[in-house]
């Protein structure tokens, strides 16, 4: 049976019956909420068609002994199981329920279902970073090259300045190596996402949805690192053919990279 309900005075559905009492557990409809269906004359009330909203019991063997930790589908936060509401295949936590009830009564993306970030926009992503971490590793590396005295080398005596200039170039690297670990390890540990990322609207969790910990950023960074340098970029091409957009070092350390909104 087709249901149809008004919601902020726009008509939505049709709905199957148990959509409908489905809606009405999570509290997206109510017993003052119009629904109609093929038949009835008016939009009435729920509680006059279908009867009011009986609350749902919950047996003793159904209480937890321990609070279950599980994370929001929407913003990657853990949380007890008792806050947070299932609505289709999500999980979502009170904060974030009226955003996602919003994108589902406008038509947006199917519940629960994940945005995954494609080749192109994570590639912008990567050049931002890229900036980033090439003007920090200048400002970096700059005293430590002038304390070398590579900037003062004469220019004749190339065979003499040669191994400066190799112990210069290393020191670098390594400070490049170091910053941008540090960079990705830290971000993505606590914010989800790194600057680029989230100037992007894209963060990374793991394949439940949760974020990344401290190790996870760390394996992932080393799993990068085999894409950039070992691989010639074909671990990064990946993600253009796969289902869920992962590269290399996503399906190495089982991480997504999705829109966060």
């Amino acid at each position: 049976m087709k249901w149809y309900y008004a919601d902020a005075g726009r008509q939505v559905g049709p709905v199957e019956e148990a959509q409908l009492d489905e809606l009405l557990r999570t509290g997206v409809i109510r017993d003052d909420t119009l629904v109609w269906r093929e038949g009835m004359a008016n939009w009435q009330p729920h509680a006059s068609v279908r009867g009011p909203a009986k609350p749902q019991p919950i047996p003793a063997a159904a209480v937890p002994i321990s609070a279950e930790t599980r994370f929001c589908s929407e913003c990657g936060r853990p949380y007890p199981v008792t806050e947070l509401v299932t609505i289709g295949t999500a999980t979502v936590c009170a904060q974030c329920k009226p955003l996602f009830m919003q994108r589902m009564r406008e038509g947006g993306q199917a519940i629960g279902a994940r945005r995954y970030a494609g080749f192109w926009i994570r590639f912008v992503a990567v050049v931002i970073d890229a900036i980033l971490l090439g003007i920090v590793g200048f400002v970096i590396g700059m005293p430590l090259r002038l304390a070398m005295g590579v900037g003062s080398m004469n220019v004749g005596n190339s065979a003499a300045a040669l191994p400066m200039i190799m112990g210069a170039l290393g020191l670098s690297l390594a400070i490049n190596f170091v910053v941008a670990g540090l960079y990705q390890i830290y971000f993505l540990s606590t914010r989800g996402a790194t600057i680029g990322k989230m100037a992007l609207g894209l963060k990374v969790i793991r394949a439940d949805g949760g974020p990344l910990s401290v190790g996870l950023a760390t394996g992932r960074y080393f799993a990068y690192l085999l894409d950039s340098y070992f691989t010639l970029t074909i671990g990064f091409i990946i993600a253009g053919f796969d289902s869920e957009k992962r590269s290399l070092h996503d399906r190495i350390c089982d991480t997504r990279v999705i829109y966060s909104k």
